[in-house]
């Protein structure tokens, strides 16, 4: 199934992929073990590197 979403025509892959469940949604307790701290946040990270996509 392919969904077309917005003026221009682009695929909306999300919506091709679906609806991750909950648990797949979920921070994995590896993380922190395999980072040697807590894992950040999608937001967390733009906000420190945005300066790379101006």
């Amino acid at each position: 199934m392919i969904v077309v979403t917005g003026a221009t025509g682009n695929v909306g892959t999300l919506a091709i992929l679906g609806t991750p469940p909950d648990a797949e949604r979920q921070v994995s307790p590896a993380v922190e073990p395999l980072l040697g701290r807590p894992p950040r946040s999608f937001a967390d990270w733009a906000a420190r590197n945005v300066a790379a996509f101006r």
